[in-house]
């Protein structure tokens, strides 16, 4: 395609769950980015750049620190 996706370097992790933490929300999120250009990983990875968290498991948060992954919200995705 010819219009660069400002997203088309990115590969996300999505961690996003209800504040309850019983439903898990990612998979509309990894549609958006799918559909902005952006690969998503299933994994916590190397290749990862930006993990998308809301209300996900610390352990995915204190990986990703200790990766130096940026850590983004949900409505870094939405703009």
């Amino acid at each position: 395609h010819c219009s660069v996706s400002p997203f088309e370097d990115v590969v996300a992790y999505v961690d996003v769950w209800s504040a309850s933490r019983v439903e898990d929300y990612s998979d509309p999120f990894i549609q958006q980015l799918l559909d902005m250009g952006a690969e998503v990983s299933k994994t916590l990875n190397k290749q990862v750049t930006h993990v998308v968290f809301k209300h996900g498991r610390p352990s995915t948060w204190k990986k990703a620190q200790k990766m130096g992954v940026r850590i983004v919200s949900v409505h870094w995705v939405a703009r």
